[in-house]
């Protein structure tokens, strides 16, 4: 640290601690007991995308039954069926299908998170950990 205190350093100084030298394994690697650990962990974060992505269809569908209902109390002020309570109970129903599709529809992590899952789950099997 003496050499940054001098003064006599000009210019871009980088440090290489190799404190970020993370070793990657393949799964096929892995040993069972890091396999079950690597399991786990996929769980996990195939569990907070889900909850994450729930918590937004849920804000989705409540703005839809919002909108449902400003369309019934219109149509309860007015009597009839006029265009602006038809179009925004039509707004409601087209957010609730949409919804209701992103929840069925599993995201691009979630589906890697899931292939990944079923890649531990083969090589636990081939190597006799489970049936």
């Amino acid at each position: 640290m003496r050499d940054f205190n001098s003064g006599d350093i000009h210019g871009d100084v980088q440090i290489n601690d190799n404190s970020n030298n993370t070793k990657y394994k393949l799964l096929i690697h892995c040993t069972p007991e890091e396999l079950i650990q690597e399991e786990s962990h996929r769980r996990a974060l195939l569990s907070d995308e889900r909850s994450r992505k729930n918590r937004t269809n849920f804000r989705f569908f409540g703005f839809a039954i919002f909108l449902f209902s400003i369309a019934f109390f219109w149509y309860l002020l007015q009597g009839e069926i006029d265009i602006a309570s038809l179009v925004i109970g039509l707004a409601s129903v087209f957010v609730a299908v949409k919804t209701l599709h992103a929840a069925d529809t599993p995201t691009d992590f979630e589906k890697r998170q899931l292939l990944t899952l079923q890649e531990i789950s083969t090589l636990l099997r081939e190597r006799g950990v489970r049936r």
